[in-house]
Order: structure tokens, then sequence, then C-alpha cells
């Protein structure tokens, strides 16, 4: 299906937001990272369950460490 990730179109082959996350960032890595699917942040104990759809937009946010 196509999704619009960031702002890219990209085609993705996976059904829930949790499976997409585990194979972008890596299972062990999804911490201090915020994922909105069409403007609304979807928690993170809620990924496995939330099924994507064509034309979704995902916006990812990773909180970085600075000053």
């Amino acid at each position: 299906m196509k999704l619009s990730i960031n702002g890219e179109f990209r085609e993705e082959n996976f059904i829930a937001l949790g499976q997409w996350a585990a194979s972008e960032f890596g299972a062990s890595s999804v911490k201090g990272i915020a994922i909105a699917v069409n403007d609304c942040v979807v928690p993170s104990s809620k990924w496995a369950f939330y099924e994507l759809k064509e034309g979704d937009k995902i916006l990812v946010v990773e909180a970085a460490q600075g000053g």
C-alpha cells in the first residue's frame, strides 16, 4: 500500500503500525519515538493493533538530546 512517511510517499507491505515501526527502527529502538497517523498521535501501546490504510500519512518524531 502507498503511505506518506514524513512527507515522502513509499510503498509498504505492513498492515499494523507496530510491524512497520519494528521494521523501520528495530524492535529495541522504538523508545523516544512518537508516531502520528493522519495528524493524530498513536500511543505506542496501540501500535500493534493500529491498522494502516492506503494513503495514510505517518509522521515520525524522534527525541534528541541537546542543549
